[in-house]
């Protein structure tokens, strides 16, 4: 069996499973987190085991439950000796944009139905505390526990961001309240790939444009689908002139995950088509 073991959370769907399949790929064994999907988890974790030949577990919970992260780390010791390669950190949702406040998935995550309001809607300071829990706070936490098990010289660290949550890009209106979360993330991974210079452990972000996962398929829905004359229209506006594929957003994870990236560290890194250049 590999010696190199990574955590994905939210890694069993969409641009998560993109980076899974490359990271299994490339010889990792993987821990995946999922939240509410049960058949979506197994039959990513069977698949990458019959395509790759490494070992999957995966874990069912809310990240930003301090309990779901602990598992991930008991699980890392159980298995595989308590050593970890690379952490990504991809979980996440958008409430009433990729997922309904109302579906029991978006419930299940944010633990807070009782703050949903009559509409529908989460409360700004409700949004702001679940974001701020689900992307920095976790992230946070998922790193400090990483570092207990990686080697110096050996360690890879990447989150996953979002379009419009840092300079490079003007801010998506409605996108206020996860933009900052993802904002402050991005910021972390600066400062944590200042701190972990010493030990050689790089710290990235990666940032994917449009990509065809399932959360654009209900983003798009309003629109008539992805396929849309609104959604065609809007591809085309973009540089590349495509929607991105979630194994395109793996690749270069994978990457960053590897010794041929060693002195790549701090970068908050586009992976969009040329979408940040407007």
């Amino acid at each position: 069996m590999s010696s190199k073991s990574a955590i994905v959370t939210g890694g069993t769907r969409g641009i998560g499973f993109g980076i899974s399949e490359q990271l299994a790929q490339d010889g990792y064994n993987l821990i995946l987190g999922f939240n509410a999907n049960e058949e979506a988890a197994q039959e990513a974790k069977t698949r990458l085991e019959s395509s790759y030949g490494i070992k999957v577990y995966t874990i069912k919970g809310d990240v930003a439950s301090p309990s779901t992260i602990d598992q991930f780390f008991q699980c890392l010791e159980q298995n595989f000796a308590g050593k970890l390669t690379a952490l990504v950190h991809n979980a996440g949702l958008w409430v009433d944009g990729t997922t309904e406040a109302d579906s029991s998935e978006a419930k299940e995550a944010a633990q807070i139905p009782h703050q949903v309001l009559a509409d529908g809607t989460f409360s700004t300071f409700v949004q702001y505390d679940y974001y701020q829990n689900v992307y920095p706070k976790c992230f946070i936490s998922c790193v400090e526990k990483a570092l207990n098990y990686m080697e110096d010289g050996n360690g890879y660290i990447v989150a996953i961001s979002a379009v419009g949550c840092n300079l490079l890009q003007k801010p998506m209106l409605g996108y206020d309240m996860q933009g900052s979360a993802k904002a402050a993330m991005e910021h972390l991974t600066r400062y944590y790939a200042k701190k972990l210079t010493s030990r050689k452990i790089t710290v990235n972000a990666v940032i994917p444009g449009l990509t065809k996962t399932e959360a654009w398929e209900f983003l798009t829905d309003k629109y008539g689908g992805m396929e849309s004359e609104v959604m065609q229209k809007r591809i085309a506006n973009t540089p590349m002139q495509r929607w991105l594929l979630p194994t395109e957003i793996g690749k270069v994870v994978a990457f960053l995950c590897s010794p041929k990236a060693a002195l790549i560290t701090g970068v908050a890194l586009p992976v969009d088509g040329g979408l940040h250049l407007f």
